[in-house]
């Protein structure tokens, strides 16, 4: 089944959508960036499969759900997820473990008020939080099993830009009490973080982005 003219659906920010747009542009898929307004969502929402964002709807009518299975998926149509099940195997370990930063930003300083929280949030971030420790993992990991900057093998995956996007969006502002520069120290996250913002495909992507759409400096060309 093609992902050619499919519609990848998700709300007007990077979040939980940008790597997957990301490998639709990187594997120079036509498709429809549909950016759905929060007033909107109520009415959509009943009629996704499993009441949550982004979907992708493919040309026959098939709906996708669940962020990490439409950018698996996509990757296997675009030549970005491994055909070798080891390889495959690690770009699925380590896409679920950037998806744990967001629960420990989330719980860090949970129910405190507004001051408490973002100094929980930024010791998290610190050398024997939680975050960084996190963040430590994955810069080892690169080391471990990637090469020239990408995290598994030697080829660009659907594994970078999920990195990419994740640690993207941690240092971007949405989180109150992350520094913006939490991630600088992390040499191989670094690395990889340029490595795919200077993809020929992700600076088309950003260069033709509507001006209208607002996309935080992190997200932004390394200089």
């Amino acid at each position: 089944m093609s992902v050619e003219d499919c519609k990848f659906t998700y709300f007007g920010l990077a979040g939980r959508g940008e790597a997957t747009r990301l490998a639709l542009s990187i594997g120079n898929v036509k498709f429809t960036d549909e950016r759905i307004k929060f007033p909107e969502w109520k009415e959509l929402k009943p009629n996704t499969p499993w009441g949550s964002l982004p979907i992708l709807t493919l040309s026959d009518g098939t709906v996708i759900a669940q962020q990490r299975a439409i950018l698996r998926f996509v990757g296997k149509k675009t030549g970005l997820y491994p055909t070798d099940d080891v390889a495959a195997a690690l770009v699925d370990g380590i896409m679920d473990a950037v998806e744990d930063i967001g629960a420990l930003v989330m719980s860090a300083g949970k129910g405190l008020e507004q001051t408490e929280k973002e100094a929980a949030r930024k010791a998290a971030a610190a050398e024997g939080g939680g975050v960084y420790a996190k963040l430590s993992k994955i810069d080892n990991m690169i080391a471990a099993n990637g090469k020239d900057g990408v995290i598994v093998g030697d080829v660009l995956t659907i594994a970078d830009l999920f990195v990419h996007c994740n640690c993207n969006h941690l240092v971007s502002g949405m989180f109150d009490g992350i520094p913006a520069d939490a991630i600088d120290e992390f040499a191989n996250i670094t690395a990889l973080r340029k490595m795919v913002r200077s993809n020929p495909a992700v600076c088309k992507w950003y260069d033709e982005l509507d001006s209208s759409i607002k996309m935080p400096a992190a997200f932004g060309a390394f200089t």
